[in-house]
């Protein structure tokens, strides 16, 4: 059966159904309201009402768009739903023009298309929905185009308990946005309110309670940069049927049991087994052959959303999204003698999770909870091959999980908060005696934790000379002209997860000459710890500012001179879970520079903006510059305003103090007479 062909048959045009209440709307706004105006269309209404009273749950969406421009007007025209045929139906109520006083109906069955566009498909994901679509013939300028929908059904694995989200969306606000459940008043639905969104008006009829939220003009508020994506930026409700944590660990875990594992993974875990006999070599080398041996494709339709496959299905195919691999783990890790379960977590939301209302919802991605020694390991059957022992294979996602055990009355929080020592760089850089002389570079980069893993796997995809071209670009823009004099060498300690590269460079023309009458000047560029942090605009902020992975960065250049130079500095800075140390030494010809960086935690406040850029202007100033002047044929300190004087102040002493000598030396010449 074509999809053309079926669209008949999954997109129906029906009358709006009898519990849905519509209330008129504002069709003219004030001149004055222009928070709701965006892309040549003005958002008159978001009208949405959820009905839980009937067998299965009926989500209802009407909206309204006044048309300014002719690019609104292409906007408008084009009505897309996306829903999913395996448990959902679709209705389209009407999809109007009002002109004047005329409406002008286009939802017709013949009118649309059913379309397969698979959007999740770029990140490996194929989960069924379609999209029905209608492009809407002539739409002008001052036209409103209204739209209503409803979808009826929910995913049958949640056995009918509603979990869902209502967001005032302030980065795209509607002049007037409704909300409405109707539910029985035998059926309890926990609602937590978050940032201040509007108070419900509650009635009750016929044993069912009617909550309507309404809020008009809401005004707009800009995404701030560096937000962490577990920050609630907008007034939310969220609406959970589940009790309690167990309820959906209860629910769900039945689900992720791995059940038999088929011949030819027995004899692989076997010889695991037999090989390893230490249990946390077992985790970690049967963690390392399920990410070797399949690959990510994740089959997400109907309850595939939710649930994983059988793991011979699993592995017959030789590809599976998280909960397969997570099953496939588990199964393994219970023949191994391992105690493992299914964890859900949120790549997103990791960090919120503990204030949310218990529910299924709230989770993107599935991992593995490993117990060992009164320990929990958290583990990603789905990244690319990790490596090191136990304790070194880090844990991606921050915040709180699920673990999938009968057992489980709360979420647990997962580890991953020590800044560890993941990037070293080290320079030696030998410079020689005349401006025209040859650099010589050979710098040393140490990756550790999983800056080693991403760089090992980033090597295996592009080559080591695909890798050395590329960082080249970077240093060509310090050191123009700077070229690799031997092949990388790649020193590889999977044991210790540790990974060096080693390049040997050439810097022609290293000392290069300023404006006129300045002096000559060598520089080099912190690459290592330089770009960490990214400056933000504005004296204050409402969220926090996202730091990324907890760390530690340093970069040391050990720089021989021609001859011996003389100057230095001492510089330490801190902020809220920030430091930077900041150190230049000489030690005769040679000068040593060391920079490192500690980011302590995945975010600081908001409130911190200031040191945050403070912070962020020092680690951009990663420029090291050394003046020298060209004298008698050989490079020379260059010695500022400040050190004539010096030299002038000791001349003088020194032409007085050999004065002073010189008579003294004549009057005992004198007396010996």
């Amino acid at each position: 059966m074509g999809l053309e062909w079926s669209a008949r048959d999954l997109v129906h045009c029906a009358p709006v159904p009898d519990w849905v209440d519509y209330q008129p709307y504002r069709s003219q706004i004030p001149d004055t309201e222009t928070s709701c105006i965006a892309n040549g269309t003005c958002r008159l209404l978001y009208d949405i009402q959820t009905d839980l009273s009937q067998g299965s749950p009926a989500w209802h969406y009407r909206a309204a768009h006044r048309v300014l421009t002719r690019e609104g007007a292409e906007r408008a025209a084009h009505f897309v739903v996306d829903f999913d045929p395996g448990y959902q139906r679709l209705e389209v109520h009407f999809i109007s023009i009002l002109r004047g006083g005329d409406r002008i109906e286009h939802a017709k069955p013949e009118a649309f298309q059913l379309l397969r566009r698979e959007t999740n498909l770029e990140r490996l994901v194929f989960d069924g929905r379609l999209t029905a679509s209608l492009v809407i013939p002539d739409v002008r300028v001052d036209d409103i185009v209204e739209v209503a929908v409803t979808l009826c059904g929910s995913a049958p694995l949640l056995s009918g308990k509603h979990q869902s989200w209502i967001t005032f969306d302030g980065f795209n606000p509607v002049f007037e946005h409704r909300q409405r459940l109707l539910r029985p008043l035998d059926r309890t639905i926990h609602i937590k309110p978050f940032n201040d969104p509007p108070q419900p008006r509650i009635t009750e009829h016929a044993g069912r309670e009617d909550l309507r939220w309404q809020l008009i003009g809401q005004p707009r508020r800009l995404p701030e940069e560096l937000t962490p994506s577990w920050n609630l930026p907008h007034p939310v409700l969220q609406l959970s049927e589940f009790e309690n944590w167990n309820d959906v660990a209860l629910l769900l875990a039945p689900c992720y049991e791995p059940g038999t594992l088929p011949e030819a993974l027995v004899l692989e875990v076997d010889r695991i087994g037999l090989e390893y006999a230490d249990p946390s070599e077992r985790a970690v080398e049967w963690l390392r052959f399920v990410q070797r041996e399949l690959r990510y494709f994740a089959v997400s339709m109907g309850e595939g959303g939710l649930t994983p496959r059988p793991v011979e299905a699993i592995w017959s195919t030789r590809f599976g999204d998280c909960k397969d691999a997570s099953t496939v783990y588990v199964a393994g890790a219970r023949r191994l003698g391992l105690d493992s379960c299914a964890a859900l977590v949120s790549t997103t939301h990791g960090y919120a999770l503990k204030d949310f209302l218990p529910s299924a919802a709230v989770f993107d991605h599935c991992i593995v909870r490993l117990r060992l020694d009164g320990r929990s390991y958290w583990l990603d059957p789905t990244i690319p091959v990790q490596f090191g022992n136990l304790a070194n294979v880090y844990q991606p996602h921050p915040g709180w999980a699920l673990p999938l055990t009968t057992q489980t009355i709360e979420l647990e929080r997962m580890s991953g908060e020590e800044a560890l020592h993941v990037l070293h760089w080290e320079d030696e850089i030998a410079l020689g005696p005349k401006r025209e002389s040859l650099a010589r570079v050979r710098r040393k980069i140490d990756y550790s934790f999983w800056a080693a893993d991403t760089m090992r796997n980033r090597i295996a995809n592009e080559g080591p000379g695909g890798f050395v071209q590329g960082m080249l670009k970077d240093w060509q823009s310090v050191w123009p002209g700077v070229t690799a004099t031997e092949p990388v060498e790649v020193h590889d300690d999977r044991a210790l997860n540790k990974l060096s590269m080693v390049l040997k460079l050439a810097i022609p023309d290293a000392w290069k000459a300023g404006e006129a009458g300045k002096p000559l000047f060598f520089r080099t560029v912190d690459l290592a710890t330089g770009h960490e942090l990214k400056s933000l605009p504005g004296p204050r902020r409402d969220a926090d500012i996202y730091l990324g992975r907890p760390r530690k960065i340093t970069n040391l250049v050990h720089i021989k001179m021609p001859v011996k130079w003389n100057g230095g500095w001492a510089l330490r800075f801190e902020a809220s879970h920030l430091g930077l140390i900041n150190r230049l030494t000489f030690d005769g010809r040679n000068a040593i520079h060391y920079r490192e960086l500690v980011i302590g935690a995945w975010s600081m406040p908001a409130g911190e903006v200031r040191s945050y850029n403070d912070m962020a202007a020092r680690l951009q100033e990663n420029v090291l510059a050394l003046s020298g002047r060209q004298l008698l044929g050989k490079m020379r300190p260059h010695i500022g305003t400040k050190g004539m004087l010096i030299l002038g102040v000791q001349a003088v002493w020194y032409i007085v103090w050999g004065a002073f000598l010189l008579s003294f030396i004549v009057e005992v010449l004198k007396a010996r007479r």
